[in-house]
């Protein structure tokens, strides 16, 4: 018979003393790195005006549900891929890869770090500028992102001072996890179909 984990240990105690609780945090944060790049390919329309390698630091929420309800916390310190483009007509697309984080190991619950941190921090660095607020992202149709057809969001920010509608999408891409963001006007078409990633 295998021997418990540690982790399985802690929630069958914590199930049977107290029928809820949180997961202890680990004592060292995760530390984590994209793998590769989305990027959109140059065409006459987007040139690309930020190529960077940020690192975010964050933590990770996981709740779980069922005969208990138990709670982990895990924080996380991610490097991604920060890619922006601009069009001739001034609207911006914004392309952060990050990597996908196993948090919990039993069950394997893995997450993207970038959905724990706040949306106008996400916007800022999509657009790379400042980005005083964000209204709540709605679901507004879907569409496609290398080729995984996912749930299109929508939402307002104030950027600069000055309010601009956005358009964001997100995918699971191998082990890392693309988050697309545009802005939108009525005769201005997102390109994010056009995505690719960088082998």
């Amino acid at each position: 018979m295998t021997p418990p984990t540690r982790r399985g240990f802690v929630v069958a105690c914590t199930a049977v003393l107290a029928g809820c609780g949180i997961l202890p945090e680990e004592s060292e944060p995760i530390e984590a790195s994209a793998t590769a790049p989305a990027v959109l390919p140059e065409s006459g329309d987007y040139s690309l005006v930020v190529e960077e390698s940020p690192t975010i630091e964050t933590t990770v929420t996981v709740d779980f549900s069922g005969d208990v309800e138990l709670t982990s916390r895990q924080d996380v310190i991610a490097t991604i891929f920060q890619r922006v483009y601009e069009s001739a007509t001034g609207e911006r697309f914004g392309l952060l890869t990050a990597p996908a984080v196993r948090v919990v190991d039993q069950p394997e619950v893995v997450r993207d770090p970038l959905t724990a941190v706040d949306s106008a921090r996400v916007v800022s660095l999509a657009m790379d500028t400042d980005v005083d607020a964000v209204s709540e992202w709605r679901e507004r149709g879907s569409e496609a992102l290398l080729g995984t057809e996912t749930t299109r969001t929508t939402a307002t920010a104030t950027i600069n001072g000055s309010e601009r509608d956005l358009a964001r999408v997100r995918v699971r891409a191998d082990e890392d996890s693309v988050t697309a963001i545009a802005t939108i006007s009525d005769d201005a078409a997102t390109p994010f179909g056009a995505v690719t990633r960088d082998a």
